[in-house]
């Protein structure tokens, strides 16, 4: 089995950035592909600017230094990529664009480079319209930050070889990561239960009982540290306009998100797309008030109710999860635990 030793990287988004970083560490030759509009010489600057302050840091030596400024190129020319043993696409939500780009390394790279994508809501199948590469094609779905996130997802489609599985395997083991083995259906597992619960969460505050800030409020007092409004504001809700269509779109009660999607597809039409655009559900910069004061005047025995409803949304949904993909409840219990970033153990929490 030949090894990956040089990696291409697409993209210079928060994502592609992080990755790029985070591969530095463990000896591969990386090419970094930023795009047309990348200002790459900053991007540069930038590197070199950390490489020193790591040697200066004693972080690192000269000769480590060294070997990573000769192991990796930052340019913005697809065509640098020819001899990549596997190349990771990490740009945008866009399914267009990437097929676009998937059929332009098609034509470049080598016959034996493996594709992967980091989507978080496409499959890796609908990426590539030539038949000649569907065996090694996957999707490595990273999370956010990639050193702090062991958890990842491995999403294989019906076509990828045993090969191509065992090579990027062993490039797991590498780079310190266990991953949840999913086949594509079962893809995006982590957000597609966490959907479930910002979806309930939504319905509650649409009941007009309570306010978005509120809902938030109670999230990360009585649940744990990641809560749902603003999460999507800083995911970007374009970006979760198009994951949640995408995660719907085989489910037979999809009718049930719709309000959750009208709602995204009127912060977009209206160019709320979150932290970004300085307007999504919040408005930019946000005061930051403490939880228990903007609760002080929510009944407890309501919240205790609206608590209670949202464990049981998460509870089934992990249940719901755990038996259509074949995950134990003990592997996704810590999957989620790390997603959420709680130490709570989920199993005995939600009583699954």
């Amino acid at each position: 089995m030949r090894e990956i030793k040089t990696i291409g990287i697409i993209g210079e988004g928060k994502m592609g950035t992080n990755l790029f970083y985070y591969l530095l560490d463990f000896g591969f030759s990386i090419i970094w592909v930023c795009s047309k509009d990348a200002e790459t010489e900053k991007i540069i600057k930038s590197f070199d600017k950390k490489l020193n302050r790591s040697l200066e840091a004693g972080i690192m030596d000269e000769t480590t230094r060294s070997i990573m400024h000769e192991n990796t190129l930052i340019t913005n020319d697809l065509q640098q990529l020819q001899k990549c043993d596997l190349i990771i696409e990490a740009i945008s939500e866009n399914l267009t664009i990437k097929r676009k780009l998937f059929d332009e390394l098609d034509r470049i790279a080598g016959g034996r480079c493996i594709f992967a994508t980091n989507s978080s809501s496409f499959k890796s199948s609908e990426l590539l319209s030539s038949e000649s590469r569907k065996d090694k094609l996957l999707g490595l779905h990273f999370f956010y930050p990639i050193a702090l996130k062991n958890i990842m997802e491995f999403i294989v489609n019906d076509s990828t070889s045993e090969d191509t599985i065992n090579k990027i395997n062993h490039f797991l083991g590498i780079i310190k990561r266990e991953p949840l083995n999913l086949k594509e259906n079962d893809g995006f597992i982590l957000n597609k239960i966490f959907l479930d619960f910002q979806n309930e969460a939504f319905l509650i505050v649409n009941e007009g009982e309570i306010k978005i800030p509120q809902m938030d409020a109670l999230v990360k007092n009585y649940l744990f540290p990641v809560s749902v409004f603003d999460f999507c504001d800083s995911v970007g809700n374009d970006i979760m306009l198009t994951s949640v269509r995408n995660y719907i779109r085989d489910y037979q009660d999809s009718d049930h998100y719709m309000p959750f999607i009208n709602e995204l597809e009127r912060l977009v039409r209206e160019n709320k797309l979150g932290m970004r655009s300085e307007a999504g559900f919040y408005s930019y910069p946000v005061d930051v008030i403490p939880e228990d004061f903007i609760l002080k005047d929510i009944n407890q025995g309501f919240i205790e109710n609206i608590v209670m409803r949202l464990s049981n949304t998460l509870a089934s949904s992990i249940k719901k999860f755990s038996i259509q993909s074949g995950i134990s409840l003990k592997i996704l219990n810590e999957a989620m635990k790390e997603y959420l970033g709680t130490e709570k153990d989920l199993v005995a929490f939600l009583k699954l």
